[in-house]
């Protein structure tokens, strides 16, 4: 991380940003920002942003969305920029393409804007941040990339600088006025608790993190589910969606988890990988550093690749 990167940023306001995000169901941009009139699309020039986390849509809600579209057409316009070939990629709106598309239409109003990336995610990020459907570890995913986009700066260190601020406010008073303006127009949760109960949403496994963004298993029981031994994991997850259990009684069961023993080999090995390091093989005496030397490349040829 560079020195100062995260003093006086200077971009835009997010309190503006978002305080006129209705417009166009985005945020304002910069004035050299070219804004197109609504035009319509064929369906076969569209594209998903592969960056977009929001990468599972509820099926059945898609195709109740495609019924409407069918019978009253494409309300609001989708949002998308130019790229090459004569393709455009999608800013936000791709759940409406994706029902579009059910529903058999050739084509869809899109309002075409010149977009750097930043400006892609930051618009995707507020205006899926409107949904009422959005799932736990989206949400956390849009606002952190709210925080950094105020911060200018990655999520990875926004994410640092959240949990240094939580710690220390007197810090930086600045930032965090800035970040209680920001979570005050968001609502539902102040910085504080986004940085305790929200980031942790970001560690969650694969599955669970699937399982959330697919509306099967609600956030607090995927947190539950997580702070079991590794080992339980799948069976709790599979036991949860088949058995419909209460958050009491996942805590009851989760509490009664213990890790597997492992054996004496495991154990042997466990400990090895801390002690091997070139640093600890350096220390060693010549004729010990040469016969590790030979156990590990035997051990290695043992493993293969």
């Amino acid at each position: 991380m560079t020195k100062n990167a995260f003093k006086k940023p200077k971009a835009p306001s997010m309190g503006t940003l978002l305080s006129r995000s209705l417009e166009f169901s985005g945020a304002p941009l910069p004035q050299d920002v070219e804004v197109g009139e609504v035009q319509h699309l064929p369906i076969n020039v569209l594209q998903p942003n592969p960056r977009q986390p929001r990468r599972f849509f509820n099926e059945e809600r898609l195709r109740a969305l495609a019924e409407s579209i069918r019978e009253e057409g494409v309300l609001q316009p989708l949002m998308v920029r130019p790229l090459e070939g004569g393709q455009f990629e999608i800013v936000y709106g791709e759940r409406r393409w994706r029902a579009a598309q059910l529903a058999g239409l050739p084509s869809v109003p899109a309002r075409v804007r010149t977009l750097t990336d930043a400006q892609v995610e930051l618009l995707a990020a507020i205006e899926n941040l409107q949904r009422e459907d959005l799932n736990r570890y989206d949400e956390v995913s849009y606002k952190l990339r709210l925080v950094a986009a105020l911060f200018q700066t990655t999520p990875e260190e926004a994410i640092q600088r959240l949990r240094e601020l939580r710690n220390q406010p007197e810090s930086d008073p600045e930032q965090v006025n800035q970040l209680e303006h920001l979570f005050t127009q968001l609502g539902r949760e102040k910085w504080p608790s986004f940085v305790t109960n929200g980031l942790p949403a970001l560690r969650l496994p694969e599955a669970l993190v699937e399982a959330v963004q697919t509306g099967k298993l609600e956030y607090t029981k995927a947190l539950l589910i997580a702070r079991a031994p590794q080992e339980h994991h799948t069976a709790l997850l599979k036991w949860v969606l088949e058995e419909e259990l209460s958050h009491a009684a996942l805590t009851d069961v989760v509490a009664q988890l213990k890790p597997t023993p492992r054996s004496d080999a495991d154990a042997q090995l466990l400990s090895l990988r801390r002690k091997i390091s070139p640093r600890r093989l350096g220390k060693l005496p010549r004729e010990q550093r040469v016969e590790a030397e030979k156990l590990i490349r035997r051990l290695h040829e043992l493993l293969g690749d």
